[in-house]
């Protein structure tokens, strides 16, 4: 994908909270942010031309105060879409980062084996496949990619719309890899869907689901309480393979970005019982992105 000149373009998305107040209560020990992006400076890390939005600047510092005020001890840095499959900004997140943080890329096709091996070392885990922003690796390339990194461990994370027809997708891509398949964001399923291939896949253990980006999947405003009955389905489903993520710095939102206080008690709130706030926050994602057992960095 092309990216723009060195003309710097204006953000058209809301930024995130300039302060960052601290939670209730912060989350338990050793909990793992499963989505956030970063984004740097446009002359360093020049924008996809293709993007449908332009993010503000925001750095692994800036999100390491989100990380002190709601207790995150880990966090999982995603590719955004507006970078295409120039991974620089991410893997020089990662290089600043260290062992508390895990990397999910969008390779190009013809990568090769040793900047593989290069991500994985830097602490990359997955390959994203987004089929809701500009597409920029397609299907065929990041199946072929996953049978290059399935010995390394790694998953694909895929974004998609359950809302609007995505379902035989999903299908499709659990059946076509033998890797585990994390889906962003609940699958972007409607609040009140019942019977749902999702919810079968999960229950098989055939996939992972993001409790993340509310706003993505909410019919109503904050605090979100029409997914509630959505939530406790997907953890009836599965709760073992169940992660969390702030989705910070909440791109593509015009007008409104949550505060880091709301979101962890709206978590709380669909999770109450404190085991199971764990196995979210810790337990699960330790497993999935290779963490030692000990939380924190």
């Amino acid at each position: 994908m092309n990216v723009s000149p060195a003309a710097h373009a204006r953000p058209d998305c809301a930024a995130p909270p300039a302060t960052v107040a601290p939670a209730a209560q912060p989350l338990p020990a050793g909990t793992c942010d499963a989505h956030v992006h970063v984004f740097g400076v446009q002359a360093r890390y020049p924008l996809a031309a293709g993007r449908n939005y332009t993010p503000h600047v925001c750095t692994l510092a800036d999100y390491r105060k989100v990380m002190s005020a709601m207790g995150i001890a880990r966090a999982v840095l995603v590719q955004p879409s507006v970078y295409g499959t120039d991974n620089s900004a991410l893997l020089d997140a990662l290089r600043e980062g260290g062992p508390a943080f895990r990397g999910i890329a969008v390779p190009a096709g013809g990568t090769s084996d040793a900047q593989l091996q290069e991500m994985h070392a830097l602490g990359v885990r997955g390959i994203r496949l987004n089929l809701v922003n500009p597409q920029v690796l397609g299907i065929d390339e990041a199946l072929a990619l996953c049978a290059r990194v399935a010995d390394m461990g790694w998953h694909l994370q895929v974004q998609l719309d359950l809302a609007r027809g995505g379902g035989a997708a999903l299908e499709a891509l659990c059946a076509s890899t033998s890797l585990p398949v994390v889906v962003d964001h609940m699958g972007r399923m409607a609040p009140q869907a019942g019977d749902h291939a999702l919810f079968d896949l999960l229950a098989a253990g055939r996939c992972w689901v993001k409790l993340s980006a509310p706003y993505r999947v909410s019919a109503g405003p904050a605090p979100h309480e029409d997914l509630s009955g959505l939530v406790q389905a997907l953890v009836r489903a599965n709760s073992s393979q169940l992660l969390w993520g702030t989705d910070w710095p909440h791109t593509e939102q015009r007008f409104h970005t949550p505060a880091a206080a709301s979101l962890a008690a709206m978590l709380r709130g669909w999770l109450p019982d404190a085991q199971l706030l764990e196995r979210v926050c810790v337990a699960n994602p330790a497993r999935l992105y290779d963490y030692r057992k000990e939380p924190g960095p």
